[in-house]
């Protein structure tokens, strides 16, 4: 699982940390579905790109995980989607929004990924549109199938320890690790964080995890009256992801095979879990070589031009460039290897004119230990 990702199941996880220090206050009143889907369509950040095709993403406040989004295509007769979110609530509120829109039915569902957030809407899913056909890659398929909740919960138990024991060290001091103090209304609110992430916790583990119904390999093309849909196998931050290319519309759906932040400037914010590098950076190129208008990543808004999309493929390939000379020149150890890598110029170009975007040289580290794996067949000295 990438580092973001896992940065992000550790947040998420603080949830449990609400069971112990916010019990004095008792259990926080649940909300109606109605109002819960209601309040979950006011938060959703909605982007019309012409032609039938619009984004919904959920901002992580909503989701308690990354805001990934889904694409929404209405065609002549029928709805084609990208991606499914992370909460069930969610899901009803962009199926709300898709019948605010239309009232055509969704047809074809397609799982970019095997993480959670990308498919854990699929059974909203199923439930509105009978007869729902799911699509996925062969293998995105079986790596769902090997990952059931207690995976993720495993990852929110370990994050429950450290947000309770720094929130309950905060109580017993007055302030948090970096100084700042923890008064009554900031209490009070990360409590209640506390308690809305117990909720996500307890979500994840009933949530009735859908299988995609429908699996390919490498390519696939299909239409919906005159609309061509080409699904691609790509390697981006999971193995045999799936990208979705709409050529009338000239519009790209790329799961997190790329990625970016909320301004749309920074880095690629995670590594592939996989030391599959050289294949992600060859996807990449393959993208680049479609006639597009508009690229919708798998987090953040949209980009109308491929200048982010080409300089993370300078990014990507000046680093494995650079492990591999360090590796030639005799550099033995991951800490050596990680010393000779130096591409700032390029993250300079992100958001030009701006410092170091944050966490910048963290996914340097990460992405050139990625690529020593891969240059050495896993056989890298750590020491």
């Amino acid at each position: 699982m990438s580092s973001t990702l896992l940065r992000n199941i550790l947040l998420s996880s603080s949830c449990l940390a609400g069971t112990t220090l916010a019990a004095a206050a008792g259990p926080a009143p649940a909300r109606p579905l109605e109002t819960e889907v209601a309040r979950a369509q006011a938060m959703l950040i909605h982007e019309d790109l012409g032609g039938g095709v619009h984004v919904f993403r959920a901002p992580e406040e909503l989701d308690y995980w990354t805001s990934t989004n889904s694409v929404v295509v209405i065609n002549d007769e029928d709805v084609v989607v990208f991606d499914s979110p992370t909460r069930a609530v969610t899901a009803r509120a962009v199926i709300a929004e898709i019948r605010r829109l239309t009232p055509k039915p969704v047809r074809v569902l397609i799982n970019s990924h095997w993480h959670q957030d990308h498919w854990s809407g699929n059974d909203e899913y199923a439930k509105a549109f009978p007869g729902l056909r799911i699509v996925a890659t062969d293998q995105t398929r079986d790596y769902m199938k090997r990952m059931p909740a207690a995976y993720f919960l495993k990852g929110l138990d370990a994050g429950q320890k450290l947000r309770q024991a720094e929130l309950a060290a905060a109580i017993q001091t007055g302030r948090f690790p970096d100084g700042s103090p923890l008064t009554p209304a900031i209490r009070a609110q990360k409590e209640e964080k506390l308690r809305q992430r117990e909720q996500f916790m307890e979500e994840v583990a009933a949530l009735p995890r859908v299988l995609p119904n429908v699996v390919y390999r490498d390519e696939m093309a299909f239409w919906s009256g005159r609309r061509e849909f080409r699904l691609m196998s790509v390697t981006g931050d999971a193995t045999a992801s799936t990208v979705m290319y709409v050529p009338d519309e000239r519009i790209l759906a790329t799961g997190d095979a790329l990625v970016s932040p909320e301004n749309g400037q920074g880095p690629p914010p995670w590594t592939t879990n996989s030391y599959a590098v050289t294949p992600w950076v060859e996807s990449l190129r393959r993208l680049d070589a479609l006639d597009l208008r508009a690229i919708v990543p798998g987090q953040g808004p949209t980009m109308h031009d491929k200048t982010y999309l080409r300089r993370t493929i300078e990014l990507m390939a000046t680093v494995i460039a650079q492990v591999h000379a360090a590796l030639e020149s005799g550099r033995v150890t991951l800490a050596d290897v990680q010393a000779a890598v130096d591409v700032d110029r390029i993250a300079l170009g992100y958001p030009p004119g701006q410092p170091l975007p944050e966490g910048f040289r963290k996914w340097v580290s990460n992405f050139s230990k990625k690529a020593m794996q891969e240059a050495l067949d896993g056989a890298i000295d750590e020491r």
